[in-house]
């Protein structure tokens, strides 16, 4: 019987298992692996501060509540999106803003953006979506022109580049996650807040840890460092202070010192899931009567989190048969997140006349046509022979019909 293809999977060794043992044996509390990871992560960003989250969601709602933007205001993103990259938004107390995608980069259409902006518009929120690249360079100029701030969401790919310089040159903040399925991973799961502002910096870190103010304070165990403040009148501990009404966004230590030994594999991971995106293109290329191809910058670096396949319109199936059968012969699918995200339960009170539900065509497309397949560096040549050899058999059989 043939094993399941997943669409994503977590790929590691004896030497993160290993992290992971000596860390139990020392301590299980967030320190030197979490600070090690953080500065790692930060070169790859080029940014002098990264904050270590528990998610990528959590690195979102950070980066919002630390810009400190007025209740209600406009935040803009894509429509084709995640969807807890929206409800980061919502959550804030800020009003999503959509603006369609492009079909055939998946990215936000940059041309749509300026008619969407108003006064009450405070920044860009915007992803590298399944890890292909919108032009940041653009998306910069267009919030230097409008006064807004840039907040990349780059949890779908780590260490892109446009020009051999790192995406994160053009945002105020940028996240990304340490999921699963993702480029690397932290046992699971984690995410990073990356900043060059120290205030950005100090003031997530306080949220991150329940809002408490010895979070700041070095040798925070020092009985009177703690004890020298009142409230009040009331001499208190400082280790239940709270400054800010905070989160438990806490990461993991075994998480960062697994996520060390992950990032040593780094190059050789892109290498593989960059060899197997090829690999797709190539496939799909030769037969572009039925599929749209991918459109890559040729400036850009970067790890897709899966490949995406999208159908043309004028094909005999849908995405749903293609789907179906590719899951009876164990090849794993995903959609391509959101689709339209006003048509989904939880966002369908988003609808106004500034987001109409019919007025975003691409990414009902997107919805109607596309799917995810994996790329992942746990899949060998034979795994993407045979996704391959499926897609064929599929196609004859709804070519002779």
């Amino acid at each position: 019987m043939q094993k399941k293809i997943s669409y994503g999977k977590n790929v590691y060794g004896r030497k993160e298992i290993s992290a992971v043992v000596k860390t139990l044996n020392r301590s299980t509390q967030m320190g030197k692996s979490v600070e090690t990871f953080e500065n790692k992560i930060a070169k790859l960003f080029s940014k002098k501060y990264g904050l270590m989250v528990n998610s990528g969601s959590s690195a979102l709602i950070l980066a919002l509540k630390v810009m400190n933007f007025p209740k209600g205001s406009e935040i803009i993103a894509p429509c084709l999106n995640f969807g807890t990259a929206v409800s980061s938004i919502m959550l804030s107390n800020l009003k999503p803003i959509f603006v369609d995608c492009d079909i055939e980069t998946l990215q936000i259409d940059l041309d749509k953006i300026e008619s969407k902006i108003s006064k009450r518009t405070k920044a860009l929120l915007i992803p590298n979506l399944i890890g292909n690249i919108p032009d940041w360079k653009r998306i910069k100029k267009i919030a230097l022109k409008h006064k807004l701030k840039v907040i990349e969401d780059s949890a779908d790919t780590l260490g892109a580049t446009i020009n051999k310089r790192s995406t994160g040159i053009y945002s105020d903040i940028s996240i990304t996650s340490f999921y699963g399925s993702h480029v690397i991973s932290c046992a699971g799961n984690g995410g990073i807040m990356l900043t060059n502002d120290k205030n950005h910096y100090l003031r997530a870190k306080v949220l991150r840890s329940w809002g408490r103010m010895s979070t700041l304070i070095q040798d925070s165990e020092n009985i009177n460092k703690r004890l020298g403040i009142k409230l009040k009148g009331f001499h208190y501990d400082r280790k239940f202070v709270f400054s800010e009404a905070g989160y438990n966004f806490e990461p993991s230590e075994i998480g960062a010192a697994f996520g060390i030994e992950q990032l040593k594999k780094f190059r050789y991971f892109s290498k593989l899931r960059n060899k197997n995106f090829k690999h797709h293109r190539s496939f799909f290329n030769k037969h572009n009567r039925f599929f749209i191809i991918p459109k890559i910058d040729n400036k850009v670096r970067t790890n897709f989190l899966a490949y995406p396949v999208i159908l043309k319109n004028n094909n005999k199936f849908t995405r749903k048969k293609l789907q179906i059968f590719l899951e009876k012969h164990n090849i794993q699918t995903r959609p391509i997140f959101s689709g339209n995200i006003l048509r989904h339960p939880a966002f369908q009170s988003l609808v106004s006349d500034k987001n109409k539900l019919n007025n975003f065509k691409s990414s009902d497309y997107i919805m109607k046509n596309g799917l995810l397949i994996g790329c992942h560096q746990g899949l060998s040549s034979k795994d993407i022979s045979y996704i391959h050899s499926i897609i064929l058999k599929f196609l004859n059989e709804h070519i002779t019909k």
